[in-house]
């Protein structure tokens, strides 16, 4: 059933005079059928997409290992590569942390990984940037080449299961990215209704 059709049976369900709560009711109807997270936003072109993410397990600079596979809860991974030098850096990175402050309950991890050339300057942006979650300095461009990471930023969004579903460098579809995957069922999960 289309919203508009949904909308149209409710409409034409109210009795007479109660127009303006049957417009409501439409409209209530068009917001439930019409809203959601939507399809998965367009990837920019990269090998990996639909492919298993390079597995690593790292160090953080705040000495927390991270990587991929996460934990048993993490639901989706946010894998972020930037540097300090990085102009459109400065505008993902704080995007990045609302997403982990706002959803990291919910099992998304968000991994930075630095590709400037100490560990320090990967700290000190970090903390100027106002970036909380978890920063692995790339010192030796290991990660870098696995990834395939030419340019920076670069955000790669992993599924439960180890799958790259989306690579960009928009930290707006990297979040309807992450809030798709949140949206679909778990592997294994039953629905109510089985």
């Amino acid at each position: 059933m289309t919203a508009r059709s949904a909308a149209s049976r409710l409409g034409s369900a109210i009795p007479a005079g109660g127009a303006a709560r049957g417009a409501t009711l439409a409209t209530c109807a068009l917001l439930v059928l019409g809203c959601g997270p939507g399809a998965m936003p367009a990837s920019v072109r990269h090998p990996l997409v639909g492919s298993a993410a390079p597995e690593f397990h790292a160090e953080s600079t705040a000495a927390v290992t991270v990587g991929v596979p996460g934990t048993r809860r993490t639901r989706v991974t946010v894998i972020d590569f930037w540097a300090s030098w990085c102009a459109s850096c400065s505008r993902t990175m704080p995007a990045l942390d609302r997403l982990w402050r706002e959803r990291k309950a919910d099992g998304v991890a968000v991994i930075g990984v630095n590709v400037d050339d100490s560990e320090a300057a990967a700290e000190a942006a970090a903390y100027e940037l106002g970036a909380t979650f978890p920063i692995v300095a790339d010192l030796d461009q290991r990660l870098t080449g696995t990834y395939g990471v030419a340019q920076v930023p670069l955000t790669f969004v992993v599924d439960a299961a180890g799958t790259v579903r989306w690579v960009g460098h928009d930290p707006a579809s990297a979040r309807r990215a992450v809030e798709v995957l949140l949206s679909e069922r778990p592997a294994g999960a039953r629905s109510v209704f089985e």
